[in-house]
């Protein structure tokens, strides 16, 4: 398959504090790849140089064979056009309703309200909420709806690259695990690529094709969900089986 998505030894550091560090990784076309780490690994920043909001200090990203910093605005633009992204809160305009969210980026490149209402409300259905749900607001919505309406909005302008910060975060197994379908059910019919950055490792064994474990601001391995079931990297095996003995150390 072809690859959609090449990060290159990337290294990317604030005043004294080193948070990328020879970060490498290649993502398929049409495949799921989730990122594993834990806070503070490096993963927002990582996904913060992939989108081009933050340059890089070394090394390259490439979407599509073509970078991502350096980029005149038209360029930029045509660029985003390329992401849709689901927020670890969903990050829901409180002032908006729910259709007026899903349809925000539609709203914002002049398409007529009763397109985007349309357009909102069908993906809205793919995600498994009703057309009622269209006209209520953000604060009327459990996290679980809140969640599915922001996925709504992630695909409303038909992405080719979803990318996932934290999707289960918050909620409770059953509806994280509506969310994982969810991950899914886009995949296959969308025919995406997709990025999936979290810490539970249900949804990692469930949703990716391949997963990578970033730690101190490099991937220590890279490999199908088979591999990291039975890694003998001490530090990926610690962090899979949630223990707090082993060589990752938290300070409280």
């Amino acid at each position: 398959m072809a690859t959609k998505i090449a990060l290159n030894n990337l290294y990317k550091r604030f005043g004294s504090k080193h948070v990328l560090q020879g970060a490498s990784m290649q993502v398929a076309a049409g495949t799921t790849q989730v990122i594993l780490g834990g806070s503070g690994s490096g993963k927002s920043v990582l996904l913060k140089c992939l989108l081009g909001l933050l340059p890089v200090d070394a090394g390259t990203v490439q979407v599509d064979g073509h970078p991502t910093t350096g980029l005149t605005e038209r360029q930029r633009t045509q660029l985003m056009t390329k992401f849709g992204m689901l927020f670890q809160s969903a990050a829901l305009f409180d002032s908006l309703n729910v259709w007026e969210n899903v349809a925000f980026v539609l709203r914002q490149r002049g398409i007529s309200e009763r397109i985007a209402k349309d357009t909102a409300i069908a993906k809205l259905a793919m995600v498994g909420l009703p057309a009622t749900v269209a006209d209520m607001n953000p604060a009327d919505l459990s996290g679980g709806m809140r969640k599915r309406v922001g996925l709504a909005r992630a695909i409303c302008h038909n992405p080719e690259i979803i990318l996932y910060d934290e999707p289960t975060t918050g909620l409770d197994p059953i509806t994280s695990d509506v969310i994982n379908d969810l991950i899914l059910k886009l995949q296959a019919e969308l025919r995406c690529t997709s990025i999936v950055i979290t810490h539970d490792m249900t949804t990692a064994f469930k949703v990716a094709n391949r997963v990578a474990f970033l730690y101190e601001g490099k991937f220590l391995e890279e490999g199908p969900v088979a591999q990291f079931r039975t890694t003998t990297n001490p530090f990926v095996r610690q962090f899979v089986e949630g223990r707090a003995e082993g060589p990752i150390k938290i300070v409280v």
